[in-house]
């Protein structure tokens, strides 16, 4: 099953001398269960795609359609809808909400959509997040690894069609990397969640089950991968 196709996606800054092509004609598309690590240099596009395939910003031509849906069809409004029920998005800083405990920054987005969700399910991802003991403490009160477990959790508590991470590790130590991708490939192996994420460390990628190569705003490889097993 398709979740997300990219069709002759391109983002242009500037104009004339200063013209800019950060993405420049790009197509793929993902299935249902894919675990795709998008690498590349500093100044490739990939943060910038990332950023266009969960709506954050506009795009110069092209189209994303997810769930069957052109994202860039709808207003505002109905984008802010769609992104909050269907995309869950990491951020590399957590993003958290400081005056808001463990389990309320996780509440967050199925609160904004009016969602109740049941103590099993809440218990469940937190129990797995690692972060049972954690609960009620604030995010400064918190190590990196635990604010970006928790960030994890608030992406995934409304169980998005497509969950996307943008350098999910560039601020945490070794341990606590890997830590983070095997925390995304358990939920990618058990509940079959379809994950997009930017990194520049090759040995993180390699734990993905597909990885796409960008260079100057282009797609260069794009390759199934014998992932990394713990």
């Amino acid at each position: 099953m398709e979740i997300l196709n990219v069709s002759n996606l391109s983002k242009k800054y500037g104009d004339g001398p200063n013209e800019f092509w950060a993405l420049d004609d790009v197509s793929f598309r993902v299935q249902k269960g894919e675990f795709v690590a998008i690498v590349g240099k500093s100044g490739s596009g990939k943060s910038t795609l990332l950023h266009l395939l969960g709506g954050l910003d506009n795009p110069t031509s092209g189209n994303v359609i997810i769930n069957n849906q052109n994202i860039y069809k709808m207003n505002d409004k109905n984008l802010t809808i769609f992104r909050r029920k269907y995309i869950g998005i990491i951020y590399q800083f957590y993003n958290l909400v400081p005056a808001l405990t463990v389990k309320e920054n996780i509440l967050l987005p199925a609160l904004f959509d009016g969602r109740n969700i049941s103590n099993k399910k809440l218990n469940d991802l937190i129990k797995n997040l690692g972060l049972i003991n954690k609960i009620h403490l604030f995010p400064n009160d918190l190590s990196g690894g635990q604010q970006q477990r928790t960030a994890i959790g608030r992406a995934l508590i409304n169980r998005p069609k497509l969950l996307l991470a943008d350098e999910p590790t560039g601020n945490l130590d070794s341990r606590n990397s890997r830590s983070i991708m095997k925390l995304l490939e358990f939920y990618n192996r058990k509940y079959k969640q379809t994950i997009i994420i930017v990194t520049h460390d090759m040995s993180l990628a390699k734990r993905a089950s597909r990885i796409i190569t960008m260079a100057d705003g282009k797609i260069i490889k794009d390759k199934k991968n014998d992932r990394i097993k713990s």
